[in-house]
Protein backbone atom coordinates (compact mmCIF):
# COMPACT_ATOMS: atom_id res chain seq x y z
CA UNK A 1 0.00 0.00 0.00
CA UNK A 2 1.48 3.14 -1.12
CA UNK A 3 2.00 6.45 1.34
CA UNK A 4 -1.17 7.72 -0.52
CA UNK A 5 -3.59 5.36 -0.13
CA UNK A 6 -2.71 4.79 3.63
CA UNK A 7 -3.33 8.91 4.37
CA UNK A 8 -6.69 8.21 2.46
CA UNK A 9 -7.52 5.60 4.62
CA UNK A 10 -6.10 7.07 7.80
CA UNK A 11 -8.46 10.68 6.66
CA UNK A 12 -11.42 8.35 5.91
CA UNK A 13 -11.14 6.62 9.28
CA UNK A 14 -10.64 9.78 11.13
CA UNK A 15 -13.97 11.49 9.56
CA UNK A 16 -16.03 7.95 9.92
CA UNK A 17 -15.22 8.56 13.83
CA UNK A 18 -16.37 12.11 13.68
CA UNK A 19 -19.66 11.23 12.09
CA UNK A 20 -20.13 8.41 15.03
CA UNK A 21 -18.90 10.80 17.53
CA UNK A 22 -21.48 13.62 16.06
CA UNK A 23 -24.29 11.15 16.38
CA UNK A 24 -23.49 9.74 19.32
CA UNK A 25 -23.30 13.28 20.81
CA UNK A 26 -26.88 14.18 19.61
CA UNK A 27 -28.26 10.61 20.62
CA UNK A 28 -26.97 11.47 24.20
CA UNK A 29 -27.90 15.06 24.40
CA UNK A 30 -31.72 14.18 23.54
CA UNK A 31 -31.69 11.37 25.55
CA UNK A 32 -30.35 13.60 28.89
CA UNK A 33 -32.78 16.45 26.93
CA UNK A 34 -35.52 13.19 27.56
CA UNK A 35 -34.71 12.29 31.55
CA UNK A 36 -35.03 15.83 32.43
CA UNK A 37 -38.89 16.45 31.43
CA UNK A 38 -41.58 15.69 33.82
CA UNK A 39 -42.82 12.10 32.88
CA UNK A 40 -46.38 12.67 31.65
CA UNK A 41 -44.08 14.68 28.47
CA UNK A 42 -42.23 11.17 27.95
CA UNK A 43 -45.19 9.34 26.97
CA UNK A 44 -46.34 8.95 23.26
CA UNK A 45 -49.07 6.30 21.86
CA UNK A 46 -46.98 4.54 19.51
CA UNK A 47 -49.75 1.89 18.93
CA UNK A 48 -51.31 4.90 17.29
CA UNK A 49 -48.81 5.88 14.93
CA UNK A 50 -49.29 4.03 11.75
CA UNK A 51 -48.06 5.99 8.87
CA UNK A 52 -44.73 7.69 8.84
CA UNK A 53 -41.43 7.60 11.15
CA UNK A 54 -41.69 9.67 14.77
CA UNK A 55 -39.68 12.80 14.80
CA UNK A 56 -39.65 14.89 18.31
CA UNK A 57 -38.76 18.16 19.16
CA UNK A 58 -37.11 18.44 22.67
CA UNK A 59 -36.35 21.24 24.86
CA UNK A 60 -35.43 21.62 28.86
CA UNK A 61 -34.51 24.89 29.96
CA UNK A 62 -34.80 26.36 33.61
CA UNK A 63 -38.54 26.58 34.18
CA UNK A 64 -39.79 25.40 30.68
CA UNK A 65 -40.23 22.11 28.86
CA UNK A 66 -40.75 21.20 25.45
CA UNK A 67 -41.96 17.91 24.14
CA UNK A 68 -43.15 17.12 20.48
CA UNK A 69 -43.83 14.30 18.61
CA UNK A 70 -44.79 14.00 14.91
CA UNK A 71 -44.75 12.34 12.27
CA UNK A 72 -42.62 12.46 8.50
CA UNK A 73 -43.97 10.82 5.60
CA UNK A 74 -41.05 11.52 3.12
CA UNK A 75 -43.73 13.37 0.89
CA UNK A 76 -42.52 17.18 0.52
CA UNK A 77 -44.93 19.03 0.49
CA UNK A 78 -47.37 16.95 3.05
CA UNK A 79 -43.90 17.16 5.43
CA UNK A 80 -43.71 20.62 4.85
CA UNK A 81 -47.27 21.52 6.17
CA UNK A 82 -47.07 19.24 9.10
CA UNK A 83 -43.51 21.22 10.17
CA UNK A 84 -44.91 24.48 9.76
CA UNK A 85 -47.48 23.78 11.90
CA UNK A 86 -45.63 22.70 14.71
CA UNK A 87 -43.42 25.11 14.52
CA UNK A 88 -46.00 27.70 14.39
CA UNK A 89 -46.90 26.11 17.73
CA UNK A 90 -43.81 26.21 18.89
CA UNK A 91 -42.71 29.57 18.45
CA UNK A 92 -46.99 31.12 19.81
CA UNK A 93 -46.09 29.03 23.01
CA UNK A 94 -42.32 30.56 23.18
CA UNK A 95 -44.16 33.97 22.99
CA UNK A 96 -47.06 33.50 25.17
CA UNK A 97 -44.26 32.28 28.22
CA UNK A 98 -41.70 34.74 27.62
CA UNK A 99 -39.82 36.44 30.57
CA UNK A 100 -42.18 34.24 33.12
CA UNK A 101 -40.97 32.69 36.12
CA UNK A 102 -43.35 30.01 36.11
CA UNK A 103 -42.97 26.58 34.62
CA UNK A 104 -44.35 26.41 31.32
CA UNK A 105 -44.51 22.92 29.30
CA UNK A 106 -45.43 22.16 25.63
CA UNK A 107 -46.83 18.60 25.08
CA UNK A 108 -47.52 17.31 21.73
CA UNK A 109 -48.47 13.41 20.54
CA UNK A 110 -50.17 12.49 17.79
CA UNK A 111 -52.31 9.58 15.84
CA UNK A 112 -51.77 8.83 12.34
CA UNK A 113 -53.66 6.15 9.94
CA UNK A 114 -53.00 4.69 7.18
CA UNK A 115 -55.59 4.58 3.94
CA UNK A 116 -55.30 1.86 1.76
CA UNK A 117 -51.42 2.97 1.22
CA UNK A 118 -52.72 5.91 -1.28
CA UNK A 119 -54.12 8.02 1.75
CA UNK A 120 -53.24 8.96 5.23
CA UNK A 121 -54.98 11.10 8.40
CA UNK A 122 -53.08 12.95 10.72
CA UNK A 123 -54.12 14.25 13.97
CA UNK A 124 -51.34 16.19 16.22
CA UNK A 125 -53.19 17.20 20.18
CA UNK A 126 -51.04 20.02 21.60
CA UNK A 127 -51.50 20.71 25.26
CA UNK A 128 -50.21 23.84 26.64
CA UNK A 129 -49.34 24.94 30.29
CA UNK A 130 -47.91 28.11 31.84
CA UNK A 131 -48.74 31.62 30.78
CA UNK A 132 -52.09 29.82 28.79
CA UNK A 133 -53.45 26.57 29.94
CA UNK A 134 -55.20 24.50 27.25
CA UNK A 135 -55.62 21.80 24.55
CA UNK A 136 -55.74 22.12 20.78
CA UNK A 137 -55.24 19.74 18.09
CA UNK A 138 -54.80 19.71 14.20
CA UNK A 139 -55.84 17.44 11.59
CA UNK A 140 -55.01 16.54 8.15
CA UNK A 141 -56.46 14.31 5.96
CA UNK A 142 -53.86 13.35 3.04
CA UNK A 143 -53.52 12.05 -0.54
CA UNK A 144 -50.07 10.24 -0.82
CA UNK A 145 -50.17 10.00 -4.59
CA UNK A 146 -50.51 13.46 -5.17
CA UNK A 147 -48.41 14.69 -1.98
CA UNK A 148 -51.42 17.26 -0.91
CA UNK A 149 -53.73 17.69 1.58
CA UNK A 150 -57.29 16.41 0.94
CA UNK A 151 -60.44 19.15 1.28
CA UNK A 152 -63.59 18.08 2.22
CA UNK A 153 -65.42 18.77 -1.08
CA UNK A 154 -62.33 16.49 -2.11
CA UNK A 155 -64.69 13.65 -0.69
CA UNK A 156 -67.96 14.60 0.62
CA UNK A 157 -70.82 15.76 -2.13
CA UNK A 158 -73.39 18.81 -1.39
CA UNK A 159 -75.75 16.85 0.83
CA UNK A 160 -72.64 15.27 2.80
CA UNK A 161 -70.98 18.72 3.53
CA UNK A 162 -74.92 20.20 4.98
CA UNK A 163 -74.99 16.68 6.68
CA UNK A 164 -71.25 16.95 8.54
CA UNK A 165 -72.31 20.13 9.48
CA UNK A 166 -75.93 18.54 11.24
CA UNK A 167 -74.02 16.12 12.91
CA UNK A 168 -71.80 18.42 14.71
CA UNK A 169 -74.52 20.51 15.86
CA UNK A 170 -75.98 17.57 16.81
CA UNK A 171 -73.02 16.78 19.09
CA UNK A 172 -72.64 20.12 20.63
CA UNK A 173 -74.62 20.20 23.95
CA UNK A 174 -75.99 24.07 23.00
CA UNK A 175 -76.46 23.01 19.35
CA UNK A 176 -75.58 25.97 17.07
CA UNK A 177 -77.74 28.85 15.87
CA UNK A 178 -78.94 28.89 12.21
CA UNK A 179 -75.81 31.77 11.45
CA UNK A 180 -73.23 29.52 13.56
CA UNK A 181 -74.72 26.21 11.22
CA UNK A 182 -74.29 28.51 7.84
CA UNK A 183 -70.56 29.77 9.37
CA UNK A 184 -69.30 25.88 9.43
CA UNK A 185 -71.12 25.42 6.02
CA UNK A 186 -68.58 27.93 4.72
CA UNK A 187 -65.81 26.79 6.90
CA UNK A 188 -65.91 23.58 5.07
CA UNK A 189 -66.41 24.69 1.21
CA UNK A 190 -63.00 26.77 1.95
CA UNK A 191 -61.38 24.47 3.87
CA UNK A 192 -61.16 26.18 7.39
CA UNK A 193 -62.12 23.15 9.15
CA UNK A 194 -59.87 20.65 9.49
CA UNK A 195 -60.54 16.51 8.74
CA UNK A 196 -59.17 13.00 9.93
CA UNK A 197 -60.59 10.07 8.61
CA UNK A 198 -60.20 6.40 9.79
CA UNK A 199 -61.91 3.05 9.24
CA UNK A 200 -64.02 3.96 13.03
CA UNK A 201 -64.83 7.54 12.23
CA UNK A 202 -64.72 11.02 10.62
CA UNK A 203 -63.18 14.18 12.86
CA UNK A 204 -64.00 17.74 11.75
CA UNK A 205 -62.17 20.11 13.88
CA UNK A 206 -63.62 24.00 13.71
CA UNK A 207 -60.90 26.51 15.08
CA UNK A 208 -61.49 28.77 17.79
CA UNK A 209 -63.52 31.70 17.52
CA UNK A 210 -64.94 30.55 13.55
CA UNK A 211 -68.08 29.40 15.21
CA UNK A 212 -70.14 32.21 16.85
CA UNK A 213 -70.20 31.69 20.79
CA UNK A 214 -67.75 29.09 20.57
CA UNK A 215 -64.31 30.44 22.09
CA UNK A 216 -62.56 26.85 22.06
CA UNK A 217 -62.36 24.55 19.21
CA UNK A 218 -65.38 22.35 18.61
CA UNK A 219 -64.27 18.83 17.66
CA UNK A 220 -66.66 16.69 16.32
CA UNK A 221 -66.63 12.46 16.28
CA UNK A 222 -68.88 10.97 13.70
CA UNK A 223 -68.81 7.52 13.68
CA UNK A 224 -67.80 5.96 9.85
CA UNK A 225 -71.29 4.59 9.27
CA UNK A 226 -73.37 7.65 9.69
CA UNK A 227 -71.09 9.40 6.98
CA UNK A 228 -70.40 6.56 4.65
CA UNK A 229 -73.17 6.40 2.83
CA UNK A 230 -71.97 10.59 1.53
CA UNK A 231 -68.69 9.09 -0.06
CA UNK A 232 -68.88 8.03 -3.42
CA UNK A 233 -68.20 4.53 -3.73
CA UNK A 234 -65.31 4.78 -5.58
CA UNK A 235 -63.65 6.92 -2.72
CA UNK A 236 -64.42 4.49 -0.49
CA UNK A 237 -63.07 1.51 -1.93
CA UNK A 238 -59.88 3.92 -2.87
CA UNK A 239 -59.28 4.62 0.83
CA UNK A 240 -60.24 1.47 2.28
CA UNK A 241 -63.24 2.75 4.01
CA UNK A 242 -66.57 0.26 5.01
CA UNK A 243 -68.86 0.74 7.81
CA UNK A 244 -68.39 -1.21 11.09
CA UNK A 245 -72.35 -1.58 11.44
CA UNK A 246 -75.39 -1.10 9.39
CA UNK A 247 -74.99 1.79 6.62
CA UNK A 248 -78.08 4.11 6.65
CA UNK A 249 -78.41 5.22 2.47
CA UNK A 250 -80.36 8.65 2.96
CA UNK A 251 -81.18 8.42 -0.40
CA UNK A 252 -83.40 5.50 0.12
CA UNK A 253 -86.63 4.99 1.44
CA UNK A 254 -86.90 4.53 5.19
CA UNK A 255 -89.46 3.56 7.94
CA UNK A 256 -88.89 3.26 11.50
CA UNK A 257 -90.60 0.42 13.53
CA UNK A 258 -91.17 1.15 16.98
CA UNK A 259 -92.76 -0.84 19.81
CA UNK A 260 -94.08 -0.59 23.13
CA UNK A 261 -94.60 -1.85 26.33
CA UNK A 262 -91.84 -4.77 26.42
CA UNK A 263 -89.77 -6.41 26.71
CA UNK A 264 -91.50 -9.87 26.58
CA UNK A 265 -89.27 -13.29 26.33
CA UNK A 266 -91.75 -15.08 23.57
CA UNK A 267 -92.12 -12.19 21.51
CA UNK A 268 -88.79 -9.93 21.20
CA UNK A 269 -86.58 -11.83 19.50
CA UNK A 270 -88.60 -13.15 17.17
CA UNK A 271 -88.83 -9.04 16.21
CA UNK A 272 -84.98 -9.28 16.84
CA UNK A 273 -84.35 -12.70 14.16
CA UNK A 274 -86.56 -10.92 11.64
CA UNK A 275 -84.82 -7.36 11.88
CA UNK A 276 -81.32 -9.11 11.82
CA UNK A 277 -82.37 -11.33 8.69
CA UNK A 278 -82.46 -7.64 6.90
CA UNK A 279 -80.07 -5.79 8.13
CA UNK A 280 -82.75 -3.95 9.83
CA UNK A 281 -83.43 -2.20 13.60
CA UNK A 282 -86.38 -0.67 15.32
CA UNK A 283 -86.99 1.18 18.36
CA UNK A 284 -88.02 -0.14 21.41
CA UNK A 285 -89.69 1.85 23.77
CA UNK A 286 -89.55 -0.57 27.20
CA UNK A 287 -91.25 -0.10 30.57
CA UNK A 288 -88.81 -0.17 33.37
CA UNK A 289 -90.50 -2.67 35.19
CA UNK A 290 -90.15 -5.09 32.61
CA UNK A 291 -86.71 -4.40 31.38
CA UNK A 292 -85.25 -5.26 34.58
CA UNK A 293 -85.78 -8.99 34.38
CA UNK A 294 -84.50 -8.90 30.58
CA UNK A 295 -80.99 -7.84 30.52
CA UNK A 296 -80.19 -10.36 27.92
CA UNK A 297 -82.89 -8.84 25.37
CA UNK A 298 -81.86 -5.23 25.91
CA UNK A 299 -78.43 -5.97 25.25
CA UNK A 300 -79.45 -7.77 22.01
CA UNK A 301 -81.09 -5.02 21.40
CA UNK A 302 -78.01 -2.31 21.28
CA UNK A 303 -75.73 -5.43 19.93
CA UNK A 304 -77.96 -6.01 16.86
CA UNK A 305 -78.09 -2.00 15.86
CA UNK A 306 -81.86 -1.13 17.46
CA UNK A 307 -82.72 1.27 20.08
CA UNK A 308 -83.93 1.65 23.51
CA UNK A 309 -86.25 4.34 23.98
CA UNK A 310 -88.07 5.21 27.34
CA UNK A 311 -92.08 4.54 27.63
CA UNK A 312 -92.09 5.28 31.84
CA UNK A 313 -91.06 2.22 34.93
CA UNK A 314 -94.61 1.37 35.24
CA UNK A 315 -96.97 2.36 32.16
CA UNK A 316 -98.79 5.38 33.92
CA UNK A 317 -100.64 7.89 32.32
CA UNK A 318 -97.98 11.02 32.73
CA UNK A 319 -100.79 13.82 31.82
CA UNK A 320 -101.98 12.68 35.59
CA UNK A 321 -98.76 13.25 37.12
CA UNK A 322 -97.22 16.29 38.88
CA UNK A 323 -93.45 17.16 38.07
CA UNK A 324 -92.03 14.79 40.44
CA UNK A 325 -93.78 12.28 39.69
CA UNK A 326 -93.20 12.49 35.73
CA UNK A 327 -89.60 12.47 36.59
CA UNK A 328 -89.42 9.91 38.92
CA UNK A 329 -91.10 7.51 36.09
CA UNK A 330 -88.54 8.67 33.51
CA UNK A 331 -85.63 8.43 35.70
CA UNK A 332 -86.68 4.65 37.42
CA UNK A 333 -86.59 3.49 33.33
CA UNK A 334 -83.67 4.92 32.35
CA UNK A 335 -81.56 3.79 35.83
CA UNK A 336 -82.61 0.41 35.26
CA UNK A 337 -80.61 0.58 31.77
CA UNK A 338 -77.86 2.40 33.47
CA UNK A 339 -77.47 -0.48 36.03
CA UNK A 340 -77.22 -2.88 33.27
CA UNK A 341 -74.10 -0.88 31.93
CA UNK A 342 -76.29 0.07 28.86
CA UNK A 343 -75.32 3.02 26.55
CA UNK A 344 -78.34 5.12 25.36
CA UNK A 345 -76.84 8.03 23.06
CA UNK A 346 -79.97 9.83 21.99
CA UNK A 347 -82.73 9.57 25.06
CA UNK A 348 -86.15 8.98 23.65
CA UNK A 349 -89.67 9.07 25.36
CA UNK A 350 -92.82 7.43 24.24
CA UNK A 351 -95.86 8.84 26.16
CA UNK A 352 -98.09 6.08 27.34
CA UNK A 353 -101.16 6.11 25.45
CA UNK A 354 -100.00 8.44 22.83
CA UNK A 355 -100.81 11.34 25.87
CA UNK A 356 -99.23 14.55 26.31
CA UNK A 357 -99.95 17.90 27.03
CA UNK A 358 -98.10 21.00 27.85
CA UNK A 359 -97.26 20.34 31.27
CA UNK A 360 -95.84 17.31 30.10
CA UNK A 361 -93.82 18.48 27.21
CA UNK A 362 -92.25 21.71 29.46
CA UNK A 363 -91.41 18.75 32.44
CA UNK A 364 -90.09 15.79 30.41
CA UNK A 365 -86.61 16.21 29.12
CA UNK A 366 -86.63 14.59 26.22
CA UNK A 367 -88.49 14.48 22.83
CA UNK A 368 -91.80 12.79 22.75
CA UNK A 369 -91.97 10.30 19.71
CA UNK A 370 -95.25 9.41 18.43
CA UNK A 371 -96.45 7.93 15.14
CA UNK A 372 -97.76 7.99 11.94
CA UNK A 373 -98.96 4.43 11.51
CA UNK A 374 -100.72 2.74 14.05
CA UNK A 375 -101.57 -0.96 13.47
CA UNK A 376 -103.41 -1.21 16.92
CA UNK A 377 -102.16 -4.69 17.32
CA UNK A 378 -102.70 -4.43 20.85
CA UNK A 379 -106.92 -4.02 20.38
CA UNK A 380 -107.06 -6.95 17.69
CA UNK A 381 -104.73 -9.10 17.91
CA UNK A 382 -105.14 -10.41 14.46
CA UNK A 383 -101.80 -10.58 12.48
CA UNK A 384 -103.51 -10.07 8.84
CA UNK A 385 -105.01 -7.04 9.79
CA UNK A 386 -101.77 -5.31 11.54
CA UNK A 387 -100.20 -6.77 8.09
CA UNK A 388 -102.63 -4.69 6.08
CA UNK A 389 -102.42 -1.86 8.07
CA UNK A 390 -98.86 -1.48 7.10
CA UNK A 391 -98.86 -2.82 3.59
CA UNK A 392 -101.99 0.17 2.39
CA UNK A 393 -100.70 3.08 4.47
CA UNK A 394 -96.65 2.76 4.75
CA UNK A 395 -94.94 5.91 3.10
CA UNK A 396 -91.22 7.02 3.43
CA UNK A 397 -90.48 8.56 6.61
CA UNK A 398 -93.49 7.00 8.61
CA UNK A 399 -93.00 5.44 12.65
CA UNK A 400 -94.96 2.77 12.62
CA UNK A 401 -96.42 1.44 16.51
CA UNK A 402 -96.51 -1.86 17.47
CA UNK A 403 -96.36 -3.90 20.78
CA UNK A 404 -94.05 -6.64 21.62
CA UNK A 405 -96.53 -8.24 23.96
CA UNK A 406 -98.58 -10.48 21.76
CA UNK A 407 -97.45 -13.80 19.84
CA UNK A 408 -99.70 -12.53 16.91
CA UNK A 409 -97.75 -9.50 16.26
CA UNK A 410 -94.22 -11.58 16.58
CA UNK A 411 -95.82 -13.06 13.57
CA UNK A 412 -96.97 -9.72 11.74
CA UNK A 413 -93.77 -8.51 12.61
CA UNK A 414 -92.21 -10.83 10.70
CA UNK A 415 -93.85 -10.53 7.35
CA UNK A 416 -94.28 -6.62 8.14
CA UNK A 417 -90.37 -6.72 8.08
CA UNK A 418 -89.90 -8.91 4.90
CA UNK A 419 -92.60 -6.97 3.03
CA UNK A 420 -91.35 -3.49 4.03
CA UNK A 421 -87.52 -5.08 2.55
CA UNK A 422 -88.50 -6.45 -0.35
CA UNK A 423 -90.17 -3.17 -1.34
CA UNK A 424 -86.56 -1.46 -0.82
CA UNK A 425 -87.57 0.27 2.30
CA UNK A 426 -84.30 0.55 4.86
CA UNK A 427 -85.64 -0.21 8.70
CA UNK A 428 -83.85 1.94 11.04
CA UNK A 429 -84.45 3.39 14.46
CA UNK A 430 -86.03 7.26 15.35
CA UNK A 431 -82.83 8.72 15.76
CA UNK A 432 -81.58 6.82 12.72
CA UNK A 433 -84.37 8.06 10.38
CA UNK A 434 -84.68 11.81 12.09
CA UNK A 435 -80.75 12.18 11.69
CA UNK A 436 -80.71 11.09 8.24
CA UNK A 437 -83.61 13.68 6.97
CA UNK A 438 -81.60 16.15 9.07
CA UNK A 439 -83.87 16.89 11.89
CA UNK A 440 -82.62 17.80 15.15
CA UNK A 441 -84.95 16.27 17.67
CA UNK A 442 -84.98 18.97 20.63
CA UNK A 443 -86.86 18.32 24.38
CA UNK A 444 -90.33 18.60 24.85
CA UNK A 445 -91.47 18.52 20.82
CA UNK A 446 -93.71 15.85 19.15
CA UNK A 447 -92.53 14.13 16.36
CA UNK A 448 -94.88 11.75 14.33
CA UNK A 449 -92.83 11.18 11.20
CA UNK A 450 -89.97 11.98 9.08
CA UNK A 451 -91.35 12.58 5.49
CA UNK A 452 -88.88 13.89 2.90
CA UNK A 453 -88.95 17.30 2.00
Amino acid sequence: MTERKRRRKRIGLILALAVLLGIGGVFAVKTLQLRRLPEWMRQTQLENHQVGTMRRIVRVRKNQAIAVAYPHLDHTEIDRQIEAAVQAQIQAFERENQGIQQFSALYADYESCDLNGVGASVQISFERRGAVNGKTAQSWTFDLKKDRALGFLDLFSEAGLKHLVFLTEQRMEAGMTEEAAAAAEQLLRQNRAQLYLSEEEVRVLFPPSTLQEQEDEVQARIPMEKMIGYLDEQTRHQLGLQAQGRIVDPNRPMVALTYDDGPNRQVTPRILDALKEVEGAATFFVLGSRAVNHQDLLQRMVEEGSEIGNHTFGHVDLTRQNASQILDQLDACWQVMEEMGLTIPQRLLRPTFGAYNDFLRATAPYPLILWSVDTRDWAHQNVDRSVRMVQQTVQDGDIILMHDMYEQTAEASEQIIRWLSDQGFQLVTVSELFEARGILLKQGEIYRCAYPS
